[in-house]
Order: C-alpha cells, then structure tokens, then sequence
C-alpha cells in the first residue's frame, strides 16, 4: 500500500516536496517488505534449507534493483512522458503483486491476534558474530550498488563518454542482472564459500572498475560489472544464508531486518559521501576513495572467515 501511495505521488508530483515525500514513502515499504519477505520465504521453505529461501530473496532483489535502471532508461530515451508513464507502468505490476499478496498465509502464528505495527530489529546475542560478519559484507555490497544506481550514468558520459541513457540503464541492470544469475548458476556452493568467493570477486571488481574509469577504457569498467556482479550475488546469498542460519525462528524477521538496516546503510550514506567528496576533488578521486574503503572491510571479513578460531555460531555459518 506504501509503494503504491508513494507510485501515486510521483504519477502527480507538480513539486520537490511532493517528490520527497513520495521517496519516503517508497522508503517505509521497501523497508517493511524487505526485512519480512526474506524471512517470510525462510519460514515457507517445506524442505528446511535457509539458503534456497536466501537464493530466491537475492535473486528478487538483485534482479528487481536490476530491472528498475533498465526500465527507466528505456522509458528516458524512447517514451513519451518518460517521468511518468514509466510510474503509471510500476502502479499496474503493483496492483497486480498486491492482489497475488492478499493470497499468501501468514507464516508465523503469533499468541494473539493483534496486528503490532512496532518496528522490530534485533541482533541475539547468539547471532553477533555471524551477524557483525555479514553486516559489514552487506554494506560493502550494498555501498557498490549505490555507487552504480547513483552515479553510473555521470561516469558513462563524463568519464567514459558515452551519454546513451539506454546504455546506463544496461550498465546497472549487468550488475544487478549478473548477481541474480550467480544465485541461479551457482546455488550449489556452500554458504561459507559464496561468503569467501563472493568478496573476493569484489575485490578483484573493485580494481578492475576503478582501473577503466581511470584509463577511460569501457571494456575493463564492464569486466570489473559482469564480476563485480558475481561477487555481489555470492556474498549477499551467503550472507543472508548465513543469517537465516543462526537467527532464531521467532526472531528471524527481525535479525533479518536489522540485516537490511545495515544495507541500506550502505547503499545511502557512501554515495553522500562520494558526493561531499568530489566537491573539493573530483568524481574519480572520490569513488577511489570509496572503493579503498569497500577494499578494505572485505579484506577484514575475509580475515574473520578464515580466522582458524570456531565458536558455536561460526559453525552454524560455516555449513
């Protein structure tokens, strides 16, 4: 209902404000939905296995987060009326969602009946090393995508200069495309391996990508997408794999909730940052800065993977 306010909002936006207000509406349903679908698939799962729910909760919204770009581009470039008729088209698939929605079971029976709307975010004491983990990975993913989602199209035209809309729109759905495939190609991978070839294909990413924007070379800024893509959707599976792994199931939504607060975290505050930072420099200073930043928190949740020490929750983790 959120999202579809918040569509409304945008459909008829005459001002900022009413632009704003439809992007903090949009923000309190994606949160809502965020941190209760992926458990919601956890708790559904006949078979018990938590990282076939994390597959399908990454693959939805890598390829979500994906498409929107995509879409948007397309509409940019080709449609009439691109600032709105691309939102009439969302309303229409939300509708629609809203009605498979009505349909589904609830899938934690609660002691009473009372709808609670508290926000619940909760980390057990069971959970922080696992969770301390993957939160730090998460924002280093979720940090990557917002560099993309934001500034994307301003590297392709003042960096690499191509000024094709559609071609940013392409650019951001192959990172985001190419981490949902992983989950579908490579699903069979443990959830401590996703964790550690996730991160380390960022790292490689990480280079690859600031190395074409400062060569000015396509070719290695969409080498470092397609792996960076891969990383992606490896260390976010494994993460929130992880997560559902440790959490207890009464508690699962709001584990999982706080683990989404981390990154979308990520996915805001560093692109501020970015931006406050290419003031005084310039937009390639500043996304190498950030890229250091990322380099080197993966390199920390590397060590804490391999560290040989095991606790009782790294075990759980590491299946």
């Amino acid at each position: 209902m959120l999202a579809c306010a918040s569509t409304l909002l945008f459909v008829f936006a005459q001002n900022v404000a009413m632009l704003l207000a439809g992007r903090f509406l949009s923000g309190l349903g994606a949160g809502l939905l965020t941190g209760t679908a992926p458990a919601g698939l956890a708790e559904l799962e006949p078979t018990g296995s938590q990282q076939r729910a994390a597959r399908v909760a990454t693959a939805a919204n890598m390829g979500g987060l994906g498409l929107g770009p995509l879409v948007a581009g397309l509409f940019a470039q080709l449609a009439p009326a691109p600032t709105r008729l691309v939102f009439v088209v969302y309303l229409l698939f939300l509708l629609v969602a809203l009605l498979l929605v009505g349909v589904l079971p609830e899938t934690v029976k609660a002691p009473d009946h009372v709808l609670n709307l508290r926000p619940r975010v909760a980390v057990p004491p069971s959970t922080r090393t696992i969770f301390v983990e993957a939160a730090v990975t998460v924002v280093c993913v979720f940090a990557l995508l917002g560099l993309f989602s934001a500034l994307a199209p301003s590297f392709l035209r003042s960096t690499l200069h191509e000024p094709n809309l559609i071609v940013a729109g392409v650019v951001v759905f192959l990172l985001f495309g190419t981490a949902s495939a992983a989950q579908v190609v490579l699903h069979t991978l443990t959830t401590r391996t996703a964790r550690l070839a996730g991160r380390s294909l960022l790292l490689l990413a990480l280079a690859l990508i600031e190395l074409g924007l400062g060569l000015s070379s396509l070719a290695l800024f969409l080498a470092g997408t397609v792996i960076g893509g891969l990383g992606i959707g490896l260390a976010f599976m494994g993460s929130l794999a992880a997560i559902n792994q440790v959490a207890p199931p009464e508690q699962r939504a709001a584990v999982v909730s706080a683990f989404f607060v981390a990154a979308y975290c990520g996915v805001s505050v560093p692109v501020v940052g970015v931006g406050l930072l290419a003031q005084g420099t310039n937009l390639l200073v500043a996304s190498i800065c950030l890229a250091a930043v990322i380099a080197l928190l993966l390199l920390l949740t590397l060590a804490a993977v391999l560290w040989p020490v095991r606790r009782a929750a790294l075990k759980v983790g590491n299946r």
